[in-house]
């Protein structure tokens, strides 16, 4: 689905993981596909299996509303194919993505983390990501190494669990700690074709704040391989709840 639009100097952004039945996943969804459309894009949403075809329409619709054209593209990020295929879906719907938004979400407890739970979130929120960043690589022309104008960027959205882990969410505070890492690898590994940054978030700033945020990230020639904190200085005061929450 998309929405008419003059596409001649347009960029377009894939924003993955934010479509779920999650409502602080959902705020941020519609933050950044209308923060990134409010300032020219066109926005790649992608759905996982499960995920309310309803929200992703109604969220195509506000963007198309700003005057943007905006596409659903149905995958599940649980799966490495279904997660790097999606920069070329994204060229077919909308045109080559200069810009990929991952945002990350897992959650279990400490007493009830096993193999199969880690492995199902390391699948969902460090392949998945890394998968997508090198298929934006293979999708940037190798003009990029010469030209800024043609490079790509990719953005992973952690939050406070980077700082403060809680029992209660063992293993995304793990992929929170892996996939911080890895942007600093992948920055490494993939410059100058494509930028990789990640962006922290926190409960107090409003969610267009971190879209912003991300919108600042992916004009920002000069900036990869950093963490950019958004949190209202969350980051920086102790948690006040009790050793099991």
């Amino acid at each position: 689905m998309t929405a008419s639009a003059d596409t001649s100097t347009a960029r377009v952004v894939l924003v993955t993981g934010a479509l779920g039945s999650a409502a602080d996943a959902a705020s941020i969804g519609r933050a950044l596909a209308t923060g990134f459309a409010r300032r020219g894009w066109d926005v790649a949403l992608q759905r996982g299996h499960g995920a309310p075809r309803a929200a992703a329409d109604a969220l195509v619709a506000e963007v198309a509303a700003l005057g943007r054209r905006a596409a659903v593209l149905d995958a599940d990020l649980a799966l490495e194919a279904d997660a790097a295929g999606l920069v070329a879906a994204c060229g077919e719907a909308l045109g080559r993505p200069a810009c990929a938004v991952f945002v990350s979400a897992s959650a279990d407890d400490a007493h009830t983390v096993d193999g199969a739970s880690l492995a199902a979130a390391l699948a969902r929120n460090v392949t998945a990501p890394l998968a997508v960043a090198r298929a934006l690589a293979d999708a940037t022309p190798d003009a990029a190494r010469e030209h800024e104008a043609l490079r790509a960027c990719a953005i992973h959205v952690l939050d406070q669990a980077l700082f403060h882990p809680a029992p209660a969410q063992l293993s995304h505070a793990l992929m929170q700690a892996a996939l911080n890492r890895a942007t600093s690898a992948l920055a490494l590994a993939l410059a100058p074709k494509v930028r990789v940054a990640a962006l922290v978030r926190g409960h107090a700033p409003h969610a267009d704040d971190i879209a912003a945020a991300a919108c600042y990230l992916a004009s920002a020639p000069g900036v990869t391989g950093a963490t950019l904190t958004v949190d209202g200085g969350e980051h920086l005061v102790p948690p006040a709840a009790g050793p099991n929450e």
